[in-house]
């Protein structure tokens, strides 16, 4: 299949993907998606710029929690590979899953859990999302009472491990046509450094659609397939990667132009948890 060259920055610098020329895009309408009454990130106070990073646990808390992310990725190597590799560490990852088949049979696991997947109370977490955010969160889809999945992303060091350009909310848009009503966290749990954090475009969800080229659909770039709808262009094609230490959260609109999160290290593997979070109500806590 032919493929065409896209240039993106990254912190100014330059990151080629390639692309399946007969991929289809659009362009939308004249019209900002994100507003009050479709973007629950609204009423907080980094609206404008569309994200911020919170402390979210102390010391004691993110050992637990990481201890808690290692021993369910382990119980997830050993069902899937029947391994069970001693003194692993969540790091190096890579030095244990050393392949791209065995790679690909953990993470179709990890990129798809539910609370019951997680060795320890993973819902434990979620409070500690509402008051940092001062919003009543849930993982039930108010719309169609399904549960959102949970994300376990692991990157490992200089590969292709990473989504490409998107915004979240494009997904349960195009499909259903509501506009969705959930809040993203990215929680680093291991391997965060600033050639490991998660790229984004600030301000971007407030861009107009009709500056916005996308797939109408699924996507595909460097030879890899996801289920987001890949952004080609928004103009400037230009991402910034997130400042933020372990203990922190990342929170953002899903609205919000993000991905591209290439590992740039060359020995770490870089863990992070991902919550999409719907809010139950209005009213502040």
């Amino acid at each position: 299949m032919n493929n065409e060259k896209l240039i993106y920055y990254i912190d100014g610098e330059k990151k080629i993907v390639e692309a399946p020329i007969k991929q289809v895009y659009q362009r939308g309408n004249n019209q900002i998606l994100s507003d009050e009454y479709n973007d629950i990130s609204y009423p907080l106070d980094w609206y404008s710029a569309g994200y911020t990073v919170k402390s979210l646990f102390n010391q004691h808390d993110f050992i637990e929690i990481k201890k808690g992310i290692q021993n369910t990725i382990i119980q997830i190597i050993n069902n899937e590979l029947l391994t069970n590799f001693k003194l692993f560490q969540l790091e190096k990852y890579h030095h244990f899953v050393t392949d791209r088949s065995s790679h690909i049979k953990v993470v179709s696991k990890t990129r798809d859990l539910f609370s019951p997947n997680f060795v320890f109370n993973i819902n434990d977490v979620i409070p500690k999302l509402e008051s940092i955010t001062g919003l009543h969160l849930t993982d039930e889809n108010p719309d169609t009472k399904e549960k959102a999945h949970i994300i376990l992303r692991l990157n490992r060091p200089l590969s292709t491990d990473y989504n490409p350009p998107h915004k979240d909310a494009y997904e349960q848009y195009d499909s259903s046509g509501i506009p969705p009503k959930f809040i993203n966290f990215w929680i680093p749990i291991a391997g965060i450094t600033q050639k490991t954090s998660l790229p984004i475009v600030p301000k971007s969800h407030l861009i107009p659609e009709n500056k916005i080229i996308r797939t109408t659909s699924r996507s595909s770039i460097d030879g890899n397939n996801y289920h987001v709808r890949f952004i080609k262009d928004w103009g400037c094609n230009r991402l910034q990667r997130t400042n933020i230490n372990l203990g922190q959260a990342l929170i953002f609109s899903s609205y919000l132009i993000h991905g591209l999160a290439t590992n740039d290290e060359s020995d770490i593997t870089r863990v992070a948890l991902e919550f999409r979070l719907f809010r139950k109500n209005t009213n502040k806590i």
